[in-house]
């Protein structure tokens, strides 16, 4: 297990393409929150200044595109939290980090820590179960999102 972007090189040095949409500036990560209502997590934020939004094949990471905190399309915090919100019912307390048919990832907006963080939940479209899966957005990007791209060298 290494660091987010120890797992990032790696995932590349493997053959993958990794996209970016590019850092982020400080007001339209600002601009999000003040739409949203709360305020993000120090590590998804981190994310949003660092990278903006990433794909790696058909997996992406939503958040923010070209400084367009309120933009409605595929693979923004944003567009796809008020998709899941109107086509499944998505409570309003999850935000949508990873967009899946099934079962998209979502911070989780109930419970932060005491740092600022927000576990990260599984909400399953169908049965509207919602499972924590990992304790803050760093802990999930690298276990969930990374580390099965990045372990694919050894297979």
């Amino acid at each position: 297990m290494g660091t987010i972007p120890e797992l990032l090189q790696q995932v590349q040095a493997n053959g993958h393409d990794v996209w970016t949409s590019g850092p982020q500036p400080e007001a339209a990560i600002a601009a999000l929150e003040a739409k949203l209502g709360v305020q993000l997590p120090p590590s998804y934020r981190a994310f949003l200044a660092r990278h903006g939004a990433m794909a790696i094949y058909d997996s992406t990471i939503s958040g923010i595109i070209g400084g367009q905190r309120l933009d409605e399309s595929y693979g923004s915090l944003y567009g796809d939290t008020l998709r899941f919100r109107s086509k499944w019912d998505l409570p309003s307390y999850l935000l949508v980090i990873q967009p899946d048919e099934d079962a998209p990832y979502c911070l989780d907006t109930r419970s932060p820590s005491a740092t600022g963080e927000f576990p990260v939940a599984c909400y399953e479209l169908h049965s509207k179960h919602v499972s924590r899966i990992a304790s803050d957005f760093e802990d999930w990007m690298r276990h969930f999102f990374l580390e099965g791209w990045a372990a694919e060298k050894e297979l």
